[in-house]
């Protein structure tokens, strides 16, 4: 009886944890600012502790607390005056030199910087015109005009449209949004999945309309046949 009850205490704080991690926004674990990531900190200690002590109306309410806390600061940092404050990107590197006063002040040593550059393709910071390091902590490289890849404009290429793919069916569910911002109807799409051998909406795993008009299906009964371990 015992383990039934801690197996649904822990549900519940699961629950109420997520539901206060989504009031605060749906920023990934790369994008949290500084003041995201000490409210999920705190957050995860105040939540857990009625796992341990048994009490969960202060830990409710201590989660609570801190998530209207980080909605409330997440609101000043849209105001001007908050953008000096955490929301001020720093230069590194301009015009292929290292500002030493920004690493120190970003405590970032030069291996380290040298190690993200690398990530980002670029092997010597004289191919680098800036590198900005961004409130979220990720690093933003903007390199040389001799140093970045050739385009299409650089070639004076004329090049078509290229949208978004709109997806229509996704495993077996019609999407009537997408359908009706598409301004198509039900009987066009199932005209449309029969030519490819679909009985129904519910043969689909996913059908997607590009922006050239054309309609890509993939069908349940078609699996892609790759070994295992072939890559």
């Amino acid at each position: 009886m015992e383990a039934a009850v801690f197996v649904m205490r822990c549900l519940i704080i699961l629950l109420f944890s997520w539901l206060c991690v989504r009031l605060t926004g749906k920023k990934s674990i790369s994008q949290l600012t500084s003041y995201d990531f000490a409210a999920l900190m705190i957050m995860a200690n105040v939540a857990a502790e009625p796992l341990v002590y048994k009490i969960s109306s202060k830990a409710f309410l201590g989660s609570l607390t801190i998530a209207v806390g980080a909605m409330v600061i997440g609101w000043m940092s849209l105001q001007k005056w908050f953008y000096n404050f955490d929301a001020k990107p720093d230069i590194i590197v301009a015009n292929g030199k290292v500002d030493r006063e920004a690493l120190k002040r970003n405590r970032m040593n030069l291996p380290f910087l040298l190690s993200l550059l690398r990530l980002q393709g670029y092997a010597r910071i004289s191919d680098v015109e800036f590198a900005i390091l961004e409130p979220n902590g990720n690093l933003s490289v903007i390199p040389k005009s001799q140093s970045r890849p050739v385009t299409p404009n650089d070639l004076k290429l004329e090049t078509k449209y290229e949208g978004i793919s709109l997806p229509l069916i996704i495993e077996g569910e019609l999407q009537y949004n997408n359908l009706k911002f598409a301004k198509l109807d039900t009987d066009w799409l199932a005209q449309e999945i029969k030519k490819h051998g679909a009985a129904g909406v519910e043969d689909v795993f996913l059908a997607e309309l590009d922006t050239t008009g054309k309609l890509n299906v993939d069908l349940y009964r078609h699996p892609v046949n790759v070994k295992p371990g072939t890559f």
